[in-house]
């Protein structure tokens, strides 16, 4: 049974015996190997982000019962949930959840802390403060609800590119251009010389079949892994754990 390193140097082979970039070849896999180094970074992040800003909407969402009821406020617990609010701050930005270059947000929050406990003793900043944290929460529901990137593309993005080149964009025009970016500056290339080689590959089986000199036979058995192939199967392959 081949292992993945078995396989990548059976194809690495085979794509020298069909003749193909091999320089090509190697470019890529450095920057897969890049990418595999950083990619456990960006998920942990993300998810960090993620769980914060879960965090950030269960404070709110208590700060905001406690202030609609009828009975006075546990000024305890108001001044715990927003010191953990505090604590918090800028610490969840990430520009596929909460950008940092979200000034609504960032407002929102800001003017929270600011009234924070004064507002309990005066009824109308009271009602100002139940607005601003039902703003916070609208605003985190809908940054929640965002679809989440890729991780893999994610990563690679930032091999090339800023969070400054995102930040100006919506949601959606974010995640097509990192998705973009991983699949027209790594996965097309490979697949497009993996498909190379496969073609090659088969115009040579007719010839290094029928031979039976030894570098001939050799050729042919260093081909045999692209015979018939698809180079989306063989990409899967070559990613594997």
């Amino acid at each position: 049974m081949f292992g993945r390193n078995d396989f990548i140097e059976n194809i690495k082979d085979a794509l020298a015996a069909a003749g193909c970039d091999m320089g090509a070849f190697r470019s890529w896999q450095k920057q897969y190997d890049r990418l595999k180094k950083k990619q456990k970074e960006q998920k942990e992040r993300y998810e960090r982000c993620r769980e914060q800003t879960k965090r950030v909407q269960e404070d709110a969402q208590l700060m905001e019962q406690m202030l609609i009821a009828e009975q006075t406020a546990d000024r305890k617990e108001f001044g715990r949930l927003l010191k953990d609010l505090r604590q918090m701050q800028n610490n969840f930005d990430h520009e596929f959840l909460v950008s940092k270059e979200d000034q609504e947000f960032h407002s929102t929050y800001d003017t929270i802390l600011r009234l924070g406990m004064k507002a309990l003793n005066a009824s109308d900043q009271k009602l100002l403060l139940q607005s601003e944290i039902e703003n916070l929460l609208a605003l985190l529901k809908e940054n929640l609800e965002k679809e989440e990137p890729k991780i893999e593309a994610l990563t690679f993005y930032y091999q090339l590119g800023s969070d400054q080149e995102l930040a100006q964009l919506p949601p959606a025009e974010k995640l097509e251009k990192i998705t973009y970016f991983y699949e027209h500056e790594f996965r097309q290339p490979i697949l497009q010389l993996l498909e190379n080689g496969i073609s090659r590959a088969g115009q040579l089986k007719d010839t290094y079949e029928a031979a039976t000199d030894r570098a001939s036979r050799k050729k042919y058995e260093m081909l045999q892994v692209l015979f018939d192939g698809q180079p989306e199967h063989i990409l899967e392959q070559l990613m594997e754990e």
